[in-house]
Order: C-alpha cells, then sequence, then structure tokens
C-alpha cells in the first residue's frame, strides 16, 4: 500500500491521496482507479449515504467523483492563489457541502456552500468579514443545519491573532452564534488535531504536523472543546 496523505473509506470503496493522484480502491483492496484531474490534492470524504467523493487541493480546486462509474462530476476553481488547506465537510444529510475558503487572500476566510446533488455554490458566508478567521468545521450528526467550528478574531482589521474561539454555525441562516473564546495554545492543538483527522489519520500527515512532536496526542473534537467551556 502507498502510503498517502489522506485517506478515507465508506466500507465498498477506499480512497487514497497522494497529492498528484487520487487512487481508489474496491472492497477487496483492488486499484479500481486513477484520477489527475488537478493537482495537490491530499484530503477527501465521502458525501454521506453514497459512492460519491469530495477532493479538495490546496491550489485552490474542489473535485466531486462518483465512485460507481469511476468518474469526475465537477471540477470546481475556488481560486488560484493557493494554500487553500482549511476545513470542509458534508452536512450530515448530505444536502450541502460545505468548504472553508480563501479566495480574495491568504488572510481573509468566507465559507462556501454547495448544493450537494448538483454541486452548484448556493451560498457564500462571511465573504466581507475581516476580523473572523475560519480554520475548522465538524458536524456531530445530529443537527444537520449547525456546525461546530473553529477560528480566531483577529486583533484588528488586518491585525494577528487576537484570541481562538470555537462556536456554533447555522448553515441555512448563516448566523455564527455561542462563540466561546479559547487560549492560542488550545486553538492550536484542535487545529492540528483536526487538520490530522482530515486526512484520515495517516503517518505521513502526522510528519508535517506539529503533533508529532509531542509526547501524547490526546483526542478531540470542536463539540468537546465547546461543550467543555
Amino acid at each position: 500500500m502507498k502510503k498517502f496523505w489522506g485517506i478515507c473509506g465508506n466500507g465498498l470503496y477506499s480512497v487514497g491521496c497522494t497529492g498528484g493522484t487520487v487512487y481508489v480502491y474496491g472492497s477487496k483492496g483492488e486499484e479500481l482507479a486513477k484520477f489527475r484531474h488537478f493537482p495537490y490534492a491530499y484530503t477527501a470524504t465521502f458525501k454521506p449515504n453514497s459512492n460519491i467523493i469530495a477532493v479538495k487541493s490546496t491550489e485552490g480546486f474542489l473535485g466531486f467523483y462518483d465512485l460507481d462509474s469511476l468518474s469526475l462530476i465537477k471540477k470546481i476553481t475556488v481560486t488560484r492563489l493557493g494554500a487553500q488547506d482549511e476545513g470542509f465537510a458534508f452536512t450530515p444529510d448530505g444536502r450541502y457541502f460545505c468548504n472553508i475558503e480563501k479566495p480574495v487572500n491568504s488572510c481573509q476566510t468566507q465559507l462556501g456552500i454547495y448544493d450537494g446533488a448538483s454541486f452548484d455554490k448556493v451560498n457564500t458566508l462571511f465573504a466581507d468579514e475581516q476580523k473572523t478567521v475560519f480554520e475548522e468545521l465538524e458536524f456531530d450528526g445530529g443537527e444537520t443545519r449547525v456546525a461546530y467550528v473553529l477560528g480566531f478574531m483577529r486583533g484588528d482589521i488586518g491585525g494577528v491573532f487576537g484570541y481562538g474561539f470555537v462556536g456554533k454555525l447555522d448553515i441555512e441562516n448563516g448566523t455564527l452564534t455561542n462563540i466561546r473564546a479559547i487560549d492560542e495554545e488550545r486553538y492550536n492543538y484542535l487545529r492540528w488535531y483536526k487538520s490530522w483527522e482530515r486526512s484520515g489519520f495517516t503517518e505521513k500527515s502526522l510528519e508535517w504536523n506539529p503533533l508529532n512532536k509531542l509526547n501524547e496526542i490526546r483526542q478531540t473534537s470542536i463539540k468537546a472543546v465547546f461543550c467543555a467551556i
């Protein structure tokens, strides 16, 4: 087995990302396809209850594939700025795909909301917000519309890190609520852990993650931190 940056699976198919190639395997480990539609594709995720995957490139591309037909459904160029390595996720019902993106500059984030069937963009949230920077998001499976988010607030517009936060984001209403401040150490640990989790906890991803310098890596989540405050 190759040493992948990112892996994911749903029991019927498994997917491995090397950066330049996305490999698809069957349930018995047989190689079914190689996709090379864009570079720097390190992470992928399955749409819930389906054989469709979303692949994110740090170069600013998104790709959606149907693994039953082994075909590309849609390729989206979010931006060509590069350094697009923040979180993404499907809602638990598969209705939406949510992607943290930076199309304006490397310091300003927004949340792109894509239809889970056509993969057309249906909304862009926080595009004009310069002080709030999003890093990761996750759904707990119980609340389809609500995501737990991790990010940080700038000290002023265009400024540096002020304080980290976790909060709740209503995807359909576009509202960020219950913002709870966390210190920089906790913020960094959580974003490093979530980044490693998005890769499927691969050894190769951990090699480039600051977590590898720790004696112990504790399991965590944005929801767990949110509920502990």
